[in-house]
């Protein structure tokens, strides 16, 4: 795999299949061969929804800078699949780790840091079950104001046709933001999956922030709570599919919106009694992140997000979220864990650089 100066790769993230999940271009980037310009330019250019740029290491061992573009040449602080898409490249292409029998199978075994414009984030890596994992940085935040239906309609105007549109006027949906700079509005269709069926792409409604939160990416994140998968001695999975608006456009595979809904949901949902037992790959997780500092959790809760259905590019997105509850029954998020699998595409060299 490419991995020469300003040589680049291309992956599906979210799926371990060719063709399904979210596009993805990583750019490989030795010193300072290319300017914030040129690398708005470059992803405009590549025209998947992210191009995320990877650093050199400073040495062995030593954390490794990610700058991540959207389509239209903005910078994000971040974003979830260009993250676990660099996780993939760094793990099986750059420092790739055999694997070492059945006692790896929940096992982490690889770990690295990923200095961005959100902070640092930890990435891990399973090479049994070829999945990639990272702690997503969050100042997890709702907003005061809420995002009437109206507003939503105007970006949605087809939408007045559908018979069971009556049951949503009069409503308000939260808005969110997982970091300073990355917003969500959430639309929960539950109760209305005809309305959710009909949705087209196209732009998030108009949003107040709350002072001090903005400029800010504003996301429109629609979603539908789906039958929990329960097993004795397993943590619940609470299943949900969503559909993110955009700038005219539907994504197919958003972890940060992905991860904003599973916070919002987690303190927002009702409480669940802790697991009796953790498992060894729940301690050794808990372990990675004392050592990287996290705090320590109290509660986790599950989610297992479905994407792209309505697109034909599937993706599959866990999230899980700790839960911290204080004396007075205050909660917060304390940890925000994304993972998923990636499927490479395509590698080549860019000329002229």
């Amino acid at each position: 795999m490419a991995s020469g100066p300003n040589t680049f790769a291309t992956m599906a993230v979210f799926t371990a299949e060719k063709f399904q999940g979210n596009p993805l271009a990583i750019v490989s980037v030795h010193g300072n061969s290319l300017t914030q310009q040129r690398k708005s330019l470059i992803a405009k250019e590549f025209r998947c929804p992210a191009t995320c740029f990877l650093h050199d290491a400073a040495g062995p061992g030593q954390p490794r800078t990610l700058e991540i573009f959207t389509d239209k040449g903005e910078e994000l602080p971040f974003l979830g699949h260009p993250v676990i898409g660099a996780a993939h490249f760094i793990f099986i292409y750059l420092e790739k780790l055999q694997y070492g029998g059945p006692a790896d199978r929940d096992n982490n075994r690889q770990t690295a840091v990923l200095l961005t414009k959100a902070g640092k984030i930890p990435i891990f890596f399973n090479p049994y079950r070829q999945i990639a994992a990272c702690a997503v940085p969050t100042t997890f935040h709702v907003h005061a104001h809420q995002v009437p239906m109206e507003r939503i309609i105007s970006t949605q105007p087809h939408v007045q046709i559908v018979p069971t549109i009556d049951k949503e006027k009069g409503r308000t949906f939260p808005l969110v933001s997982i970091v300073k700079g990355l917003s969500f509005v959430l639309v929960d269709f539950t109760d209305n999956p005809e309305l959710f069926a009909t949705l087209e792409p196209g732009k998030a409604p108009e949003a107040e922030l709350d002072q001090n939160w903005s400029p800010s990416f504003v996301g429109c994140m629609y979603y539908k709570l789906l039958a929990k998968s329960e097993q004795p001695g397993e943590p619940t999975i609470h299943n949900i599919q969503v559909r993110m608006m955009t700038n005219g456009t539907e994504d197919s595979g958003s972890g940060s919106g992905c991860s904003a809904l599973a916070c919002y949901l987690a303190l927002h949902g009702p409480s669940e009694a802790k697991d009796p037992k953790p498992s060894d790959q729940d301690a050794d997780l808990a372990k990675k992140a004392e050592d990287l500092k996290l705090e320590a959790k109290t509660e986790r809760k599950v989610f297992g997000i479905q994407q792209g259905v309505e697109m034909g590019r599937v993706s599959t997105i866990a999230v899980e979220v700790d839960v911290k509850t204080d004396t007075d029954g205050s909660r917060s998020i304390t940890n925000v864990i994304l993972s998923g699998r990636a499927s490479a595409m395509s590698e080549g060299k860019l000329l002229g650089f």
